[in-house]
């Protein structure tokens, strides 16, 4: 009977650190599909110049066991509004997020260190998923789609597609929490899709996580001193 129970708990063990993968994911951002999506003339004619300057971007997700960090590649230009790029600031702007694995569960935390012109680390909520027996393959991983609903219309307003065959609960921005790390977002007119996946690269990924010296808030928090801040509040 103990030499049963210690090959199973050797099974256990090696079996956890079998699935201890680390590396690096490209994506794809982009909003392509907005002037096709819009239906009224005069307002696809409003869209189309509002997208003109809209191109796709590259974004990178680096993890291992403990900790993933996505952020996009390259600056933001803000030099004049006709110059700004809007599928970056839905691919999250110049911020980073930063998802950490432990014993406790994932945490996902924003960091922002320009909206107040100070860095803060916004903790997220992870989102209530519905999970769906549609497959599709992705670079080659077989990914199953989850979505979230409006809270008020109950209708469909954002699908992904994780691979359960990298382990993590890793994600999109503050798109995280399932059993696989995401591949694919859609909403509405912007997609994100990975292009390029590569697991456990010669050189380890080391993440350092920025957590010591910036303050934590939450989601409500932030909000809230956002809404302190404005020059337009009443």
């Amino acid at each position: 009977m103990k030499k049963t129970l210690f090959l199973l708990l050797c099974f256990s063990v090696l079996k956890i650190n079998c699935q201890k993968i680390e590396g690096r994911i490209t994506y794809i951002a982009s909003s392509k599909k907005a002037v096709a999506f819009i239906k009224n003339k005069n307002r696809k004619t409003k869209v189309s110049d509002i997208y003109k300057n809209a191109k796709d971007i590259k974004i990178k997700l680096e993890f291992n066991e403990n900790t993933s960090i996505y952020k996009p590649i390259g600056k933001m230009s803000t030099a004049n509004v006709k110059s700004i790029n809007l599928t970056q600031i839905m691919a999250g702007g110049e911020s980073e997020y930063y998802t950490s694995n432990s014993f406790n569960g994932y945490v996902n935390k924003k960091l922002d260190c320009y909206l107040l012109g100070e860095c803060f680390l916004i903790e997220n909520e992870q989102p209530k998923w519905e999970l769906k027996q549609e497959t599709k393959k992705i670079q080659g991983f077989l990914c199953y789609k989850a979505i979230l609903r409006n809270l008020k219309t109950n209708k469909v307003n954002l699908e992904v597609w994780y691979a359960p065959k990298i382990p993590y609960q890793y994600g999109i921005m503050h798109y995280y929490g399932l059993p696989g790390i995401i591949l694919e977002l859609n909403k509405n007119t912007f997609s994100i899709t990975a292009t390029k996946i590569e697991l456990n690269p010669l050189k380890k990924i080391i993440i350092k996580e920025p957590f010591k010296k910036i303050k934590t808030l939450s989601s409500e928090e932030f909000k809230r001193l956002l809404r302190k801040n404005s020059p337009f509040k009443n």
